[in-house]
């Protein structure tokens, strides 16, 4: 088993940045940090080291300064992109988060509008989501002008309340439903239920868009936003 700490120390950890794009012109609206390892280690078999060794938050509290830094320190313009970068529950109530934010905040004053949180789902932390240290995080961040995203929605443990409590600025749909949306009813009707809701309530973006035919029926359902392999694929900036 991989000493986690000793990774971090050997910065083995890199990032990979795939685009979000507006629809109907396809226009990148900015793009998701995705972490990847040297030793070509799995991101959920790391994060899963990380909480056996109790270093998720030393993982995610890095991962997210490397990610930031790599995109907005990066020579080409990136002033009108959002960043979108992952976080745990758990993170967001550790004691330590203030620090961290402490941190995001100095550094990168000027960008903290562009810059959104995706909550991370864990069957592990479900129950942080109903503390009251989780609720006072989100509040922090509003404050601070950083941006929301509940992600993965369909998929995990987020609820209808969760979204309601939490009033995401982004609500991601897991890429379960943009798989052969274009020939299932069902899915169809998930969709454009979102869709509806999100409709003065949050940016709405469906994740996983790798057919023609599955992007023509997510337009024709509402979608003005996507994620996925037609766009193209995670990669180092360049």
């Amino acid at each position: 088993m991989p000493n986690i700490e000793q990774l971090i120390v050997q910065n083995d950890f890199y990032h990979v940045f795939q685009p979000i794009l507006g629809f109907p012109e396809k226009r990148i609206l900015g793009y998701e940090a995705l972490i990847r390892s040297n030793s070509n280690m799995n991101p959920d078999l790391l994060f899963q080291r990380a909480m056996e060794q109790n270093k998720l938050f030393e993982v995610d509290s890095f991962s997210i300064l490397q990610a930031i830094s790599a995109y907005f320190e990066f020579p080409g313009s990136r002033e009108h992109n959002l960043l979108f970068i992952n976080i745990f529950p758990s993170t967001l109530v550790s004691p330590l988060f203030i620090d961290l934010l402490d941190s995001l905040v100095e550094r990168f004053e000027l960008f903290r509008n562009q810059i959104v949180f995706e909550i991370n789902e864990s069957i592990y932390e479900g129950l942080l989501w109903k503390s009251a240290s989780f609720r006072d995080a989100v509040r922090l961040l509003r404050k601070l002008n950083f941006l929301i995203a509940l992600d993965d929605v369909g998929d995990g443990t987020t609820s209808f309340r969760n979204i309601v409590d939490v009033s995401p600025d982004f609500i991601k749909i897991d890429r379960f439903f943009a798989s052969d949306l274009s020939t299932s009813r069902k899915k169809q009707k998930v969709v454009a239920l979102f869709a509806e809701y999100c409709h003065d309530e949050a940016n709405l973006i469906l994740e996983g868009i790798e057919k023609e035919e599955d992007l023509d029926t997510a337009l024709s359902l509402g979608i003005k936003m996507g994620q996925g392999y037609l766009f193209g694929k995670p990669n180092r900036l360049t």
